[in-house]
């Protein structure tokens, strides 16, 4: 007996110390537990969070949180391998079944869903008709760093819910955010495609600020709230073609507070509808023009106005907002706060390790960009015996993931190092080599073989590593600054 004691004390300690911060890992291919989400999210307990990891790769079909007629109790966080390669997609649109619901991609009835680096996508086409991505029907949901992408109708929340989307861009062509949600989006893009008019359709207020309790002497009807956010065009988007949005209900609201505004929205700025505008709330603060001067709001239509500065910043914030909306707590600002990255990453041989990070979970170690491991030590060896860069990155409690600090090996030791020389954004090789780019997160932003000068003309600014294997096997790692 003593001795099954120690063997289950030893067990135990060993999965304490080796524990995968993931539930479950989804991946298509099949190198994780799973190769869909939904039968990842099936597999989930009720009432703990699951975090799962979904591996780049585009999964087809409709993905469900609950039901309609049934919330779910599973507190689950989705975190993406990186946001533009994992593809959650569907291509149905309501003139192709009955039901919104049936046309949408992604179906969330359940509370505090929190998802990062995820696209959630409905490619039934620019004139298909209404064709949901993501419809949020549980209350608390909040997303970092995610796409939303379809044509019309792309976004929809349910009234009396609360959502909060931070870095993330939304884009579509007709009402492609709608419905009746509390949802603030804060420093995202939203982007118009060829084909549409109307960015918000806001149906009815579940809670509304009294015009009493306002400066401006408003109902302030609690829809849509967009802050810090930039609304761009596709290519050959008309210029004025675009309205910010229309009332899709007499008790409609929508706000844009220090949001950036392209050439394609209509000097009027709102669109009537079905005289829903009379009592409506459609109001800006110190819109600007793309280039952040002041946009000139001059020509707005009658029924919308302007917030002074002392409502919004007395009454258009978050705690403010969604406290209104419940007595339930809600602070998804410091849900999305990025954790602090690991420092001191190396790598000696096949072994990478890095200083221990406190507060985070664990860590996700990544080489070339990809998901290669994760747990929670603070070391890792690496046994495929083939060179690459190594990411590792910090794990939050809700599986938010910190920035990736890299560092670079070669499992095998070479005579020569290849060489570069950068300037007048071009790389120069000395000799014909494989050449990738990486950016500092780890994600691969260029890659050419048998390449002696390699462009870099269309990269945007910032910090890359440059990864370099010559013919003979020879590996070597630079760093540069485009400027």
């Amino acid at each position: 007996m003593k001795q099954l004691i120690t063997l289950l004390l030893t067990l135990c300690i060993c999965t304490f110390t080796n524990a995968q911060p993931f539930r479950f890992i989804v991946a298509a291919d099949g190198s994780g537990t799973h190769t869909t989400l939904q039968s990842a999210i099936d597999a989930c307990p009720d009432n703990e969070r699951s975090i799962i990891f979904v591996k780049n790769g585009t999964y087809y079909g409709q993905t469900y949180l609950g039901t309609k007629t049934v919330a779910s109790t599973k507190l689950i966080s989705l975190i993406g391998e990186s946001h533009n390669q994992v593809i959650l997609t569907y291509d149905k649109s309501l003139p192709m079944v009955t039901k919104f619901e049936e046309a949408t991609t992604f179906q969330l009835y359940a509370k505090d869903f929190y998802a990062e680096n995820i696209t959630f996508a409905n490619t039934a086409g620019v004139s298909a008709g209404q064709a949901l991505a993501l419809y949020t029907a549980g209350d608390r949901a909040t997303f970092k760093n995610c796409y939303i992408k379809g044509f019309q109708d792309t976004y929809r929340s349910k009234k009396g819910t609360r959502a909060y989307l931070k870095d993330c861009k939304i884009e579509g062509t007709v009402d492609f955010i709608y419905a009746g949600g509390t949802v603030f989006f804060d420093d995202c893009e939203l982007h118009c495609l060829q084909g549409g008019g109307y960015i918000v359709a806001p149906e009815d207020a579940y809670q509304t600020i009294p015009k009493t309790a306002t400066v401006c002497d408003k109902f302030l009807r609690l829809g849509f709230i967009f802050r810090n956010c930039d609304i761009t065009a596709q290519t050959g988007v008309a210029d004025n073609s675009y309205y910010l949005g229309r009332p899709w209900n007499t008790t409609a609201g929508a706000f844009y507070l220090n949001c950036k505004l392209g050439k394609h929205i209509n000097p009027k700025g709102w669109k009537e509808w079905n005289g829903n505008e009379i009592s409506a709330s459609f109001a800006e603060y110190n819109s600007m023009n793309a280039d952040g001067t002041l946009a000139d709001v001059s020509g707005r239509v009658s029924w919308s106005f302007q917030l002074p500065q002392a409502d919004v910043d007395n009454l258009m914030t978050t705690a403010g907002i969604y406290g209104r909306i419940s007595t339930e707590i809600y602070e998804p600002v410091s849900l999305c706060v990025v954790p602090t990255a690991p420092v001191s990453v190396s790598v000696n041989g096949n072994l990478i390790s890095w200083s221990a990070v406190d507060g985070v979970t664990a860590y996700i170690i990544l080489k070339d960009g990809k998901y290669l491991s994760s747990g929670t030590e603070t070391t890792f060896t690496d046994d495929s015996g083939v060179s690459g860069i190594y990411s590792v990155r910090s794990v939050g409690t809700l599986g938010q993931l910190s920035t990736a600090i890299s560092a670079a090996t070669a499992l095998n030791e070479f005579k020569e190092v290849p060489r570069a020389s950068i300037f007048d954004d071009l790389i120069y090789l000395y000799k014909p080599a494989t050449i990738k780019l990486f950016s500092l997160n780890g994600d691969k932003v260029g890659e050419a073989a048998n390449c002696q000068i390699f462009s870099i003309k269309n990269l945007t600014k910032g910090v890359y590593l440059v990864h370099i294997k010559d013919l003979n096997g020879g590996f070597s790692v630079q760093k540069f600054i485009k400027n």
